[in-house]
């Protein structure tokens, strides 16, 4: 492997098992937001785990700019581990980061798990991705005003169950780990793009799992994406937040021990 990237990369292999899985990150997580599914999927697969590069001296405010960057990266990962063809489990923009990759290299991935996924999440015409223009501005300038206060109103939202205490520290930990001005380029990139027009033609099997109460998705972004890939099936989880890898680890094994 090259050291420097994967360095770079925080890449780490575990797990035991002749089929190679990859985990991929969502915005303002590490992968230590696997660490409830970890356990059964290293009892079955070699697992590889990174995470975007996000410390200042990595971030590139202009190559990220663009979503491919992130696709970039996944494939070098992939190749760098020697994991290809692999099974990559994708959790929100780290998902939709796979499915730009599974696009230009489909050979590389046997199946995708995409986690709460959305091509594009301002709203459109005939198109409901999950904000109004105007809350994705509002978000942005809360960011760019006070990083750590939207952090702390952000996380339980995304989480999505008051009660879960322990994941919102989580969460809050994972966002915290980036720089306010990293934060912010990350949040523009996201909500600035729209890969719809990437989803024609994207042909490796897809798993989509999807919570039941999302207020960063909703719900019918699974039947949306499942009408436009001819080999995707769709699992929705009687589960609340964004984030069911971390607050509902039983109910996301449950699926992936029938999906994979």
């Amino acid at each position: 492997m090259a050291k420097a990237f994967c360095d770079r990369m925080h890449v780490r292999v575990s797990g035991h098992g002749s089929q190679t899985l990859v985990l991929v990150n969502g915005f303002g997580t590490t992968q230590a937001v696997w660490s409830g599914v970890l356990p059964w999927l290293e009892d079955r697969f070699r697992v590889i785990r990174f995470d975007w590069p996000v410390e200042p001296q990595h971030y590139d405010h202009t190559r990220y700019s663009d979503m491919e960057a992130y696709a970039d990266d996944l494939l070098r990962v992939v190749t760098e581990t020697h994991a290809a063809p692999c099974i990559l489990i994708g959790h929100s923009m780290g998902g939709m980061a796979g499915v730009l990759a599974g696009r230009r290299q489909a050979k590389m991935f046997k199946k995708m798990v995409l986690i709460n996924v959305s091509p594009r999440y301002i709203n459109d015409t005939d198109y409901h991705g999950g904000l109004d223009k105007d809350e994705a501005s509002a978000l942005i300038g809360a960011i760019s005003d006070s990083y750590f206060e939207w952090v702390e109103s952000f996380a339980p939202v995304a989480v999505g169950n008051i009660l879960a205490r322990q994941e919102i520290a989580e969460f809050v930990r994972g966002l915290l780990t980036m720089r306010p001005d990293v934060a912010m380029s990350m949040a523009i990139t996201i909500f600035r793009f729209d890969l719809r027009e990437h989803l024609h033609g994207f042909q490796v099997p897809a798993v989509i799992v999807q919570s039941a109460r999302d207020a960063i998705v909703p719900v019918e972004m699974a039947d949306y994406l499942m009408q436009r890939w001819p080999d995707s099936r769709v699992f929705l989880l009687n589960a609340d937040g964004h984030l069911p890898h971390l607050t509902h680890a039983q109910l996301l094994t449950a699926v992936l021990e029938e999906a994979l």
